[in-house]
């Protein structure tokens, strides 16, 4: 965030699997995140979760529209992570600075934007089309963050994965090799390259596109993480 160095925040370290913070819990302090992954879930009263959101290093987790005075959800450590702490009260002074105000409001507009079209992905697109569409969201990010190439380190798993699109593991790891297979991705261990964006921008418009693809090269395998 600018002014970030302004508010003097205090360090937090993150193992893999930790909690940030809780469901319901008060509202103390933001976390601009500076290294490594971290997912939001969601408990239902009935005791069901779902993964809501991944921040990447760059974003600030914890920020909750319209100053509400407990967190929504969870935030848990994918890996090994490292974050700031900046409290409220140290938040809420530096709106001052219209640089701070206007890059918060933006990532607010920019967090609410992509929680609508999960929604809509849920709702009306096929597995195909919700595996396309984060790729090429995740993709999108680390070029915003000044990493292109095409390469996406994911810290999350499958299980994330599925989660946060309303699939089973093995339709997201079904899909991945697909994917692979017909050479528009591919994947070492946690490191995945988008091939060719054009065609996963296809299958993201139109799920069956990616029957009419032939057998990928033997130097695109996929290798499962």
């Amino acid at each position: 965030m600018p002014g970030e160095s302004t508010l003097v925040p205090q360090r937090k370290h993150l193992n893999a699997g930790d909690v940030l913070f809780r469901q319901n819990q008060p509202v103390l302090a933001f976390y601009p995140l500076r290294t490594g992954g971290i997912k939001m879930e969601y408990e239902s009263s009935l005791g069901w979760r779902q993964v809501t959101g991944f921040a990447l290093p760059g974003d600030t987790v914890g920020l909750e529209p319209n100053d509400v005075r407990t967190f929504s959800m969870s935030a848990i450590a994918l890996q090994a992570s490292d974050c700031c702490v900046v409290s409220v009260e140290a938040a809420k002074a530096s709106m001052a600075d219209s640089a701070v105000q206007a890059a918060t409001q933006a990532m607010l507009r920019r967090d609410a934007l992509r929680q609508h079209e999960l929604l809509v992905a849920i709702g009306s697109m096929k597995a195909a089309q919700r595996l396309a569409m984060l790729l090429l969201d995740l993709a999108a990010e680390h070029r915003r963050r000044g990493i292109d190439g095409g390469e996406v380190m994911l810290a999350m798993t499958r299980v994330d994965i599925a989660s946060y699109l309303g699939l089973t593991l093995e339709t997201v790891s079904r899909l991945l090799s697909r994917f692979a297979s017909v050479g528009l991705i591919t994947v070492r261990h946690r490191l995945l390259h988008i091939v060719d964006p054009a065609g996963l921008a296809e299958v993201h418009a139109d799920p069956d596109r990616i029957t009419l693809r032939g057998p990928a090269p033997e130097q695109n395998r996929f290798a499962s993480f």
